[in-house]
């Protein structure tokens, strides 16, 4: 227990939303009392238990509003606890704000003498530790000048040298690098890696940069809402934390329907109550072959009360139940098998669902049943969410036969409700993409061409993606791009295609294959990540992360990893031993 620097049980921070500013000066003094709807609670921190030890580098990621900088401001006895336990040991350093600590009528020299004075550096040894600080914020010309003339990130470089001239024991740092320029950035993380090496200083990052924090803190602690929703190594974090942005934006459209569905009820052009129901593969990836609907409906008693139209005009807002079109993948209405419906595509969104709302108040008839009538080529896997009055609840899976029509009855009387969207859904897999063209297999090989997860540098090696096309249109150029990530962390090389054509029409499965010619990369572990997107994908800007882009095809995030040996002394220190061409004049 004594290499335990930070120990958390339970601990919780809740803070007061008061519906007027006169309450919170009420509650200063204590004079509000229990007035009825004065005040919300939010919890900020809500039931965190975690232990990070001595010499660890710890970095904490989440959206704003997470709790990310509540749990830094309680660790740094800014804030307390509204219950529960937490224990700090040792010297903490904090640097939670730009100016904290910082006269800004003092020079920079000033401020960097009253600092060491405060930490108990006087004398000859402030002298040397003052001109180190200089140095490493390279600020000679300015260092006599007022701190408020300094611009934002010449006072990051100020703050960030002074705070780590003295070996702490808990170094927190709360998004200060973010706003310094990309050269200072990394001579800081060099600094705090080279702190943290030594065992005696703790690291605790918090950052949205979560590639750069990934770069020093093997260790990732991912706070969603208030609560620890991953904690684990660094790679595996992020795959789930890339993920969570299309949840995030999943989310941000159903909102916007269910926003949608009560501003058409209030105005009038839709009666009474409705629920959003979505049809989804699982961990947001395409099922294996289109799914074909008949029949979505919701019936009591044997009776249909409301039903999703699959028609061309499904998407008309003026019915009263109606698709959703956008973030969904649902195809054209037409004839299948001798029914008439719509298909949901497995290509073409980077959504892999189907959602409709559907007129209709599972509150007022608690023994109705959602009846859904599909066809698909692979036998489906489907989930069943609806969504009614700010809660959600799965009711129930698609699966059944393959090549013939299924029926399920799903009853909304087995559903457990629960707060919509109250948490996201861990997915690790680190694999998206619209899956127009989707991949089987991915495999290292050597000289030879055998698979192998152990190369040799200086010999020839490839990659080989065994492919097929899932949407039958498909003929174009993509851009196959394959990186490799130095002990799954630093994006050391890149290979890219421009000129491969495909063609469903022609050939709707294949390999692609990447030969190296001479492995110049040097000892190490690897892991290979693998995106193939439309053609000029990476020839213009892109607006939208990968994970919610629909010009992404097929992506795998740190795929599996390959160990290459061999370089030999002269590749010691380095990334890369590059070949040349050699002569003298």
């Amino acid at each position: 227990m004594n290499d335990i620097v930070i120990r958390a049980r339970d601990l919780r921070k809740v803070y007061r939303l008061y519906a007027k500013p006169q309450y919170r000066f009420l509650d200063m003094f204590g004079l509000l009392g229990q007035r009825p709807g004065a005040y919300s609670e939010h919890p900020a921190l809500d039931g965190v238990s975690l232990d990070i030890r001595r010499g660890e580098k710890v970095a904490i990621i989440g959206r704003n509003g997470a709790g990310k900088s509540t749990f830094l401001k309680l660790v740094t006895s800014v804030i307390e606890p509204t219950s529960g336990e937490l224990t700090v040991a040792g010297r903490v350093h904090a640097l939670l704000q730009i100016g904290t600590g910082f006269h800004p009528d003092f020079s920079g020299r000033e401020n960097v003498y009253a600092y060491l004075a405060q930490m108990g550096v006087t004398g000859a040894e402030a002298d040397r530790r003052c001109a180190e600080i200089i140095e490493f914020a390279e600020l000679e010309t300015y260092i006599d000048q007022p701190v408020k003339t300094y611009s934002t990130g010449m006072g990051v470089r100020l703050m960030f040298s002074t705070s780590t001239s003295i070996t702490p024991d808990l170094l927190v740092l709360d998004e200060v690098l973010g706003v310094g320029d990309a050269y200072f950035a990394h001579k800081s993380y060099e600094r705090m890696r080279s702190l943290c090496d030594t065992g005696r200083t703790t690291l605790l990052l918090v950052t949205h940069d979560i590639y750069s924090a990934i770069s020093i803190c093997p260790r990732v602690i991912w706070i969603d809402r208030g609560t620890v929703l991953m904690d684990g190594e660094g790679p595996q974090v992020v795959k789930a934390y890339e993920d969570s942005i299309r949840q995030q934006e999943e989310s941000r459209l159903r909102a916007k329907q269910l926003s949608r569905m009560r501003e058409l009820t209030s105005a009038g052009r839709r009666a009474g109550s409705s629920v959003l129901v979505e049809i989804k593969a699982p961990a947001g990836r395409p099922a294996p072959s289109p799914v074909h609907f008949s029949r979505i409906a919701v019936e009591v008693g044997g009776r249909e009360v409301a039903a999703l139209p699959l028609g061309a005009d499904a998407f008309d807002e003026r019915l009263p139940s109606r698709l959703q079109q956008e973030g969904t993948a649902w195809g054209e209405p037409g004839d299948w098998q001798g029914r008439a419906g719509r298909v949901l595509k497995n290509y073409g969104s980077a959504f892999h669902k189907a959602a409709g709302t559907i007129a209709f108040d599972p509150a007022a008839e608690p023994d109705a049943k959602l009846v859904v009538s599909y066809w698909s080529e692979v036998a489906p896997d489907l989930s069943v969410e609806v969504f009614h009055g700010g809660q959600s609840a799965v009711i129930g899976r698609l699966g059944g036969t393959a090549s013939a029509w299924n029926t399920a009855e799903l009853a909304f009387a087995d559903a457990r409700w629960s707060t919509a969207d109250a948490g996201l859904g861990l997915n690790t897999t680190g694999m998206h993409g619209s899956g127009a063209l989707v991949v089987s297999a991915v495999r290292s090989v050597d000289a030879q061409g055998r698979a192998t997860h152990s190369l040799r540098h200086g010999e020839a090696a490839g990659i080989e993606i065994d492919y097929a096309l899932m949407d039958p249109a498909f003929d174009e150029r993509p851009q196959v791009v394959i990186a490799w990530q130095r002990d799954g962390v630093q994006d050391v090389s890149r290979w890219i295609a421009r000129d491969l054509t495909l063609s469903a029409a022609r050939q709707k499965c294949g390999t692609i294959r990447l030969r190296i010619p001479r492995l110049l990369l040097v000892d190490g572990q690897y892991s290979v990540t693998v995106l193939i997107a439309r053609e000029g994908y990476y020839d213009r800007a892109q607006t939208l992360f990968y994970t919610v882009n629909p010009d992404v095809y097929y992506s795998a995030s740190r795929l599996f990893d390959v160990v290459v040996r061999g370089a030999g002394l002269i590749g010691s220190g380095t990334t890369v031993v590059a070949d040349g061409e050699w002569d003298t004049v």
